[in-house]
Order: structure tokens, then sequence, then C-alpha cells
């Protein structure tokens, strides 16, 4: 999981530098586009995340981007309404 938590880090990085969504769109939104892509490379990447559900891809991908140092963890779980484990 953390190797998948890194990469998912690494990813956010890029999405942030280089994929264009307006300065109005809230965390939210901008983790749920990057979501979307995240998981299924995430899905293909790892046999083990193959049939995970959706929190604990959810968790993954929000550890990830907690992880990249962009937002912090209040942001992060404050914009997905949920709590990430320390």
């Amino acid at each position: 999981m953390d190797e998948a938590i890194g990469l998912t880090a690494e990813r956010w990085h890029i999405f942030a530098q280089f994929v264009a969504i307006t300065t109005t769109a809230g965390l939210r939104q901008q983790i749920g586009v990057f979501a979307r892509e995240a998981e299924a490379d995430l899905r293909a990447k790892y046999r083990v995340l193959e049939s995970a559900s959706d929190p604990v891809m959810l968790l993954i991908i929000a550890k990830g981007v907690q992880e990249s140092g962009t937002f912090s963890r209040r942001q992060i779980e404050e914009a997905l309404g949920i709590t990430l484990p320390r």
C-alpha cells in the first residue's frame, strides 16, 4: 500500500502541474477528477487492488495527495469528509 500511495503522490504532482482545472474548483472536485484516472492505473498496476473497495481506493488516493505535500491533512479531510489514518 505504501508503494501505491507513493506512486499516487508522484502522479498528483504531475496532475497538479499539467491538468487545467479552473481555479474555482474546490479540492474535492480536483481530487475527484484526478481519482478517475489514478484509480484505474492503480488497479492495473497492483493486482491486489483489482477488487479493492471504493473507500480503500479513496484512502490510497487521499494519502497520496497528503504525501505530495501540496495540501495539508486537514484540508484533505475537510474537502473529502473523511478522517485519514496517521
